[in-house]
């Protein structure tokens, strides 16, 4: 087991990277402490936070994720990805431990939309020589189908995955001891081949839609070096 006898930090361990990232890190032997964001609100109180250990690592996975509404909800946004993940790296760095930041495949597409902008921001706070910045991208295995979204935009070029996917490759990522920035995806290939795996039905809205349904502009293609 690479993780044996190291204690993690999740912050946002509720949520749907958090909860697969979990039984992958007990499985590598790590102790994880995933509180409930009723226990640790990261954006109010990092240093309040009763821990039964002092972590070795602490993933800053909590984060305001709803591209859209962010683009009307800017600063509720811009504090909890940029002063929240300011807090938590604070807290790493005073508890010596190795800071994980996930950010987004959004970072480097231009013209940048506002969520992006606050992922970006928020890297600025890692030290790349100590921590690891995980630049990727996921869905849930029921993002498409009767009783979900029915319609992807398309072309869009991008290296997302399932989050179950992704949480491999970042579990891969921490215990291979990885630090400064990893991009972090599958191989190139569009929403629509992505859906089809899940629900081969999904209708095809044209990207060139997508601008005034989301309110920003919708990035065409998010590919990116991989490092995994």
């Amino acid at each position: 087991m690479r993780l044996e006898g190291k204690h993690i930090l999740i912050s946002g361990g509720n949520g749907r990277l958090g909860r697969e990232l979990i039984p992958l890190l007990k499985q590598e032997g790590a102790h994880v402490m995933a509180p409930a964001r009723q226990e640790w609100d990261c954006t109010l109180h990092p240093c309040g936070l009763a821990m039964p250990s002092i972590p070795d690592i602490i993933i800053h996975a909590a984060a305001y994720t709803d591209v859209k509404k962010a683009e009307e909800d800017k600063d509720e946004c811009e504090f909890l990805n940029i002063e929240g993940t300011r807090r938590v790296a604070a807290l790493a760095e005073r508890l010596k431990a190795k800071m994980v930041y996930i950010s987004s495949d959004y970072v480097s597409v231009e013209p940048m939309c506002f969520y992006a902008f606050t992922k970006l921001a928020g890297e600025e706070f890692i030290n790349k020589r100590k921590g690891l910045i995980v630049r990727t991208s996921f869905k849930p295995r029921n993002h498409w189908g009767e009783n979900a979204l029915t319609g992807v935009f398309h072309p869009v070029h991008t290296n997302c995955d399932w989050v179950d996917v992704i949480a491999k490759k970042i579990v891969d990522a921490i215990c291979e001891g990885r630090t400064g920035i990893a991009n972090i995806g599958t191989k190139r290939k569009t929403l629509k081949e992505l859906a089809q795996q899940e629900y081969p039905e999904v209708k095809i809205i044209p990207v060139e839609e997508a601008d005034k349904m989301v309110g920003y502009i919708y990035p065409r293609d998010t590919c990116m070096k991989l490092t995994i």
